[in-house]
């Protein structure tokens, strides 16, 4: 069996002016709406996690990672923008631009698998997703994580449509270096960031045998072995660049890492629906609660589901289709039969699969008529801006600046602040006020129930703070306040946005303060 011409040549093909137009205008729209009031949501905990990592030594910074199960890696690419800036918000910039470099990958997948309307569709879905604008306004390696993905998953196609290029030793100029080594390349670098990148490895070598049984059915015995050396050389270089990382996740931790995710609600068809619907069908959800978020345009879900089925239809006897639909059900899948053991199911969990569907997404909308395509795809950039709507609207993480800031501005020294979160005393250092001195400097800062009971009867005034910093079961109100009834009735009720309420409690009187104060008591 020959290399044919267009299997041969096909690294030498040219893009049109106006393909590649288009493909800037869709990497401007996505940076323009995640840089768009990039710093009007507070830092929630893992953000400010991120904070607190970045400002330590490049030694307790490897530290801290791999004991969190962590990798370092992306905590060390933003320590290079510390010694630039003291805003917290400049944290997110990567973000930002990963996510919107995503978008360009998604709309060259796309295109080279159903031509610029393709592209277009599905390059404009992943730059206006609200849950992919909503991680690229976010200190977290998540949009990085989903960007080299698909430059591996990039490759992987090149190596499906051309698998005799794919079997010939990379050393010849006639194989297809590019596309294995953007497959080894994005893999490497996306599990060297965040081990919610391992699944793609299930994704990947399961195409990578679909593309090898092929060769086993069409080619002769010399392509299936070429091919099969290329496949293990990839693998093992792999293997060989990320298995000491992840060794150094086990044993930094007590090898327990799946009992970790005991924060994660329990399976249910709501966290199903709440999952799919941010991810997939352009919804927003909270990031402390599972729950979805007001949508401006409820109908454009249905639309994506239903050509993302018109496009999985069309794939499903192309042997790259077959590729972009397993990378786009395995990561969902395995996430979905690990919970029926161990919940493990969040949006941010399964928030790469989103590129590959869009690309379906595409597929599926390249089959509208051509003379109606155009007009879709405008009315799909109308909708989707105006869907961004409350992405910039929605108190969608809690607002702890608040309550850092008005505990600086009203904490006297001696006043004890107790939080029902116990992540809450990291929030309020992190959000202090800038030029304000740190609330723990003035206040004891505690989230031990009897520590704050026994300094209010020393004579210490207390403000409760109630509100969660994370995903978790929150303590209502009014059960917060049954819990801290013998502080008796506070002075003050101060709500600080949606989640976060401060209760005040004034100092007991002198003469309860002696009683307690007296031996015995």
């Amino acid at each position: 069996m020959a290399i044919d011409n267009k299997q041969k040549f096909v690294s030498a093909e040219k893009w049109p002016r106006a393909d590649i137009a288009w493909m800037l205008v869709v990497l401007l729209i996505g940076l323009a709406v995640r840089l768009f009031r990039i710093d009007h949501q507070p830092l929630w905990l893992d953000e400010a996690l991120t904070s607190q990592r970045v400002h330590l030594g490049l030694g307790d910074l490897v530290v801290d990672s791999f004991s969190n199960r962590h990798m370092p890696t992306y905590f060390m690419l933003l320590q290079l923008l510390t010694p630039f800036t003291s805003t917290d918000a400049w944290l997110r910039i990567p973000s930002a631009l990963f996510g919107a470099l995503s978008a360009i990958m998604v709309f060259v997948i796309a295109r080279r698998l159903g031509g610029r309307g393709a592209a277009l569709f599905a390059g404009l879905l992943m730059a206006l997703s609200p849950l992919q604008v909503q991680y690229g306004q976010e200190a977290r390696s998540y949009t990085l994580v989903t960007l080299l993905i698909t430059v591996a998953l990039w490759g992987l196609v090149r190596l499906a449509q051309y698998p005799l290029r794919a079997s010939l030793d990379v050393r010849r100029h006639e194989s297809d270096r590019l596309g294995w080594a953007a497959y080894v390349f994005g893999s490497i670098a996306a599990l060297d960031v965040l081990g919610d990148a391992a699944p793609w490895l299930i994704a990947s070598n399961l195409s990578l045998f679909l593309i090898w049984r092929g060769l086993c059915r069409e080619a002769s015995p010399v392509w299936r072995i070429g091919f099969q050396r290329n496949w293990i050389h990839s693998g093992i270089a792999i293997v060989a660049c990320t298995l000491p990382f992840y060794g150094a996740i086990m044993a930094a931790g007590d090898h327990h890492i799946i009992d970790k995710f005991d924060w994660i609600p329990e399976l249910s068809l709501k966290h199903l629906w709440v999952t799919a619907s941010s991810v997939y069908l352009m919804r927003m959800s909270a990031v402390v609660r599972f729950a979805l978020m007001p949508t401006a345009v409820p109908v454009l879900g249905t639309c994506v589901a239903l050509l993302g089925c018109v496009g999985l239809y069309r794939m499903r006897n192309r042997l790259e289709g077959r590729v972009m639909i397993l990378a786009f059900l395995v990561l969902p899948l395995l996430i979905l039969a690990i919970s029926l053991f161990k919940s493990v199911l969040l949006p941010r969990y399964i928030l790469w699969s989103a590129a590959p569907f869009f690309v379906l997404v595409g597929l599926g909308a390249a089959a509208i008529p051509h003379r109606i395509l155009p007009a879709a795809i405008a009315l799909l950039f109308l909708t989707g801006a105006v869907n961004l709507g409350p992405v910039y609207r929605t108190e969608t993480k809690p607002r702890w600046d608040m309550a850092a800031a008005t505990l600086a501005a009203n904490v006297r020294p001696g006043d004890t602040v107790f939080t029902s979160d116990p992540n809450a005393p990291t929030m309020l250092s992190v959000l202090n006020p800038k030029g304000t001195l740190p609330i723990e400097s003035t206040a004891v800062v505690t989230s031990q129930l009897d520590e704050a009971l026994a300094r209010w009867k020393q004579g210490s005034r207390v403000w409760a703070v109630n509100g969660r910093s994370a995903l978790g079961k929150r303590e209502e109100l009014d059960a917060f306040k049954n819990r801290i009834a013998a502080l008796g009735t506070p002075t003050m009720e101060i709500p600080q946005g949606k989640e976060i309420t401060i209760l005040m409690f004034p100092a007991p009187p002198a003469d309860v303060i002696a009683v307690q104060s007296e031996p015995g008591s």
